[in-house]
């Protein structure tokens, strides 16, 4: 290892243990930029907080910042375990490099929980990521893998490789072409799609109950929920979604009517609002970039759930 790949390392086990701010994370940035200027290779092997390995790339925003402070999402994870059951599955869709898949895998192992993670990744530079992080780990027993992405037909399609990529990397955000402005001026790749209600069945039906999904697939979210209906309404799992309204915007698509229609009856949907989760009645709510929970009425009671009672 070079001395410049040792200084990294040595970089990155303090950052680690550093506060978590806006300040220290642009200094992160000047500083990987300055290791990279000196040849550094971008591809590193990030230590997560709760134990687990992550190989990212450091020419991407997303990747670069897990690596020097070893989390990704800690609140939405953090969440998602708390609600996570013993005997029961996770669907991870729209896995990119495995960031929620390996920690959620990472608890089951720790935890004997007998549950299981299915994910799915179709950009095939993510998916080989997300395999090698799953290997790292040894947690192919607990995740299985999937080269694919979820929607309401099952096609080949296209996907725009976007601001991660500009920078050589072959691994970040993809978001499958809108049609509007937002696709103009990326790279385009091939990729596969299924429906979920057609696959599990075929593939998965062996496993437990779906308990929690999180779903994050650039704007692609209701055409997910349309290919699942069967799956949803049979499981009642509790959903984690992303809304990014530039995307649905770009389409023309009403969030409330869009959403409403494809949501299961009696389920509640909460946004963050200052550090609490508050019920709310319209996605139109939401900031541009927001994530909601969309959880079955039945389900608050349960351990887990009670930051949603708040």
């Amino acid at each position: 290892m070079s001395f410049v790949q040792k200084t990294i390392h040595f970089t990155s086990e303090i950052t680690r243990k550093l506060p978590k701010n806006k300040f220290l994370r642009k200094l992160y940035k000047r500083i990987n930029w300055l290791f990279l200027k000196l040849g550094a290779n971008p591809i590193v092997t990030a230590k997560m907080q709760d134990g687990s390995l992550l190989i990212v790339d450091l020419t991407t925003r997303t990747e670069r910042e897990a690596f020097y402070t070893g989390i990704y999402d800690e609140d939405l994870i953090h969440t998602l375990l708390n609600m996570l059951r013993p005997n029961t599955t996770f669907l991870d869709v729209g896995a990119n490099i495995g960031f929620y898949s390996v920690a959620l895998s990472n608890f089951i192992s720790k935890n004997t929980l007998n549950s299981h993670v299915v994910s799915f990744e179709p950009f095939e530079g993510n998916f080989e990521r997300l395999e090698a992080n799953i290997l790292k780990n040894a947690f192919s027993n607990v995740c299985t893998i999937n080269n694919y992405g979820l929607s309401d037909e099952a096609k080949t399609s296209q996907i725009t490789l976007r601001e991660d990529f500009k920078h050589g990397s072959n691994t970040g955000n993809a978001a499958i072409p809108t049609g509007g402005f937002l696709d103009e001026g990326f790279k385009l790749s091939e990729i596969r799609l299924e429906i979920l209600d057609e696959v599990w069945t075929k593939d998965f039906n062996a496993l437990p109950n779906i308990d929690l999904v999180k779903v994050d697939i650039e704007g692609h979210e209701d055409f997910f929920l349309r290919g699942s209906q069967d799956t949803l309404n049979s499981h009642r799992p509790t959903i984690l979604m992303e809304v990014n309204k530039p995307y649905y915007a770009s389409r023309g698509v009403d969030l409330d009517e869009t959403f409403k229609g494809l949501v299961p009856e009696n389920y509640q949907v909460y946004r963050s609002d200052n550090g609490h989760w508050i019920k709310t009645e319209s996605y139109k709510d939401c900031k541009n970039l927001d994530n909601v929970f969309i959880i079955p009425e039945e389900k608050l009671t349960l351990k887990g759930y009670e930051i949603f009672n708040s």
